[in-house]
């Protein structure tokens, strides 16, 4: 029992609880119901090539206004600003001294959900901001880059009682949505194997010198293996209804030389290039 991790312990823990459950006490028990949100006040953090489509996405959602907008590049706020009125609401406050400014939105600004489309080594840190000032959390693709950081999402979840989501926005493509619903109507008879994958060619855009070629280029320089394995991944689990009755018991992650970074830089760019 030395060795046990957190994940065996709340198993179980659950178990104990289970058999020490009395009986008729679910009846009597009801888990408070949080009152829903008439208006989501939105705080936005990156407002990059992403964060913009998600601005203007945001933009035609009723029941939602953005409400503070974050970035080191005050153009960029300036621009989500100017669709923001132009759509009719308020001017959002804008938050660009630095880098970590992001945490002046999350303890100054009257909203309700935070959200962020940055480079990925800053998803954490904004997340973990908001929800211990008490605003919700939500995420671009991946949530995290350690296994780490990934317990301090739960954690920190748990703890503020907050939500803490990623949002997968593969899950919803009108494909995977069609897929799904074949699924869900029998048309492809009993599922027993499934295929899915992030066939994304990012070649030109992580040699670019603007945009998220700024920062992803960086990451491919140091990690190996792929960051996004929901695109494909999530689709799939809704079709095979994992988390809805069966689990994933583990899972096998590989990868192979990245050929095509390496080939694509060495057609566009001379022998001496950085």
């Amino acid at each position: 029992m030395n060795d046990i991790n957190r994940r065996d312990f709340l198993k179980l823990s659950g178990a104990a609880a289970a058999s020490l459950r009395v009986p008729g006490a679910d009846a009597a028990y009801q888990a408070p119901k949080p009152a829903p949100i008439e208006l989501v006040r939105i705080g936005m953090v990156g407002i990059g090539l992403q964060g913009g489509a998600h601005l203007e996405n945001f933009l035609k959602i009723p029941g939602c206004r953005i409400t503070a907008v974050c970035d080191i590049r005050e153009e960029r706020t300036t621009w989500a600003a100017k669709q923001i009125t132009a759509a009719g609401h308020q001017a959002p406050v804008a938050y660009t001294r630095g880098p970590r400014d992001f945490e002046r939105l999350c303890e100054t600004g009257d909203l309700d959900l935070v959200f962020t489309a940055t480079p990925w080594e800053w998803h954490v840190p904004v997340m973990l901001a908001a929800m211990k000032a008490g605003k919700h959390a939500a995420t671009e693709v991946p949530a995290a880059m350690t296994v780490d950081d990934c317990w301090a999402l739960v954690e920190a979840a748990e703890k503020y009682r907050r939500h803490a989501v990623m949002m997968e926005n593969c899950n919803y493509d009108r494909p995977e949505m069609m897929v799904l619903n074949i699924v869900q109507q029998g048309l492809f008879g009993e599922v027993l194997h499934a295929e899915g994958g992030y066939l994304h060619d990012l070649r030109e855009i992580k040699f670019e010198k603007k945009d998220e070629g700024l920062w992803r280029r960086a990451w491919s320089r140091k990690l190996d293996g792929n960051p996004y394995p929901t695109h494909g991944l999530g689709p799939i689990a809704n079709c095979l209804d994992i988390n809805r009755g069966d689990r994933f018991d583990y899972l096998v992650s590989m990868s192979g030389p990245s050929r095509g970074l390496y080939d694509w830089a060495r057609e566009h760019f001379p022998a001496d290039a950085p």
